[in-house]
């Protein structure tokens, strides 16, 4: 890579971050304040950066246009498949892959295990929103307004022993989830299934979807299934910054 072509992106990479003088660009990129100017004037042109009245840099409305089209370009399932698949490599049970859609959460993708006993899910399928943990991984980092009115719409009809049945225990569970960055599934939802998800985030903080861990008390109980939460939340952390998003 050519030194402007560096230079220019790493002025770029410091408007992401704050507004800033051309001295503070020069000092940043260790260079002459009119080598910064220059870089500066370029990227001006093109609308990658604007200035105020005070001669103070900010990243312009082409950086706009550009985010927004890539985003559009990203789609979860494609963007994922690669974790997901190195995750069932390293863990050996079912990964599944959520979205919400039109207050649905819905499977969209899912790696089998190698375990005689396999998963109801299927992709297309709607999990239910206050038993399964794919779904209350998404719904606990919706806005209070949204998981109020998801809670209220809800039919809770009992599964198990361990189905959460009430509005204001499915809340006070998105609370929790939300407290520790993952969702379980506690023989919830079938009586020899357990769980654990975590979110996918874009850029802006916005959940967009979930990946869960999911097994069978056959092949394993449910303390061992919480031990692979730190391997589940570096693959939604890999997920999600390929959107954009930093913690």
């Amino acid at each position: 890579m050519s030194q402007t072509v560096r230079r220019a992106l790493r002025v770029l990479d410091l408007l992401g971050r704050q507004p800033c003088t051309i001295e503070d660009v020069a000092a940043f990129i260790g260079a002459h304040r009119t080598t910064a100017l220059r870089t500066l004037q370029v990227l001006e042109a093109e609308r990658f950066v604007t200035r105020d009245e005070r001669h103070v840099f900010r990243l312009g409305s082409r950086i706009l246009s550009l985010a927004n089209a890539a985003h559009e370009q990203i789609d979860l399932r494609t963007t994922a498949a690669r974790h997901l698949t190195e995750l069932s490599t390293d863990v050996r049970h079912t990964i599944h892959l959520g979205a919400m859609e039109a207050g649905q959460v819905i499977y969209v993708d899912k790696r089998e295990t190698a375990h005689k006993v396999r998963m109801y899910s299927r992709i297309g399928h709607a999990a239910p929103l206050y038993c399964t943990g794919l779904a209350k991984a998404i719904a606990a980092f919706l806005p209070r307004a949204e998981q109020e009115a998801l809670a209220a719409g809800i039919d809770y009809v009992r599964f198990t022993e361990n189905t959460i049945t009430t509005a204001e225990a499915f809340l006070a569970e998105l609370a929790a989830v939300r407290e520790r960055g993952y969702a379980t599934d506690h023989l919830e939802h079938e009586s020899f299934v357990n769980c654990v998800a975590a979110p996918v985030f874009e850029s802006s903080g916005s959940v967009i979807g979930s990946v869960s861990i999911t097994a069978t008390t056959l092949s394993c109980d449910y303390e061992e299934v919480l031990r692979l939460v730190p391997r589940l939340l570096q693959t939604t952390a890999a997920i999600s910054s390929e959107y954009g998003w930093t913690p």
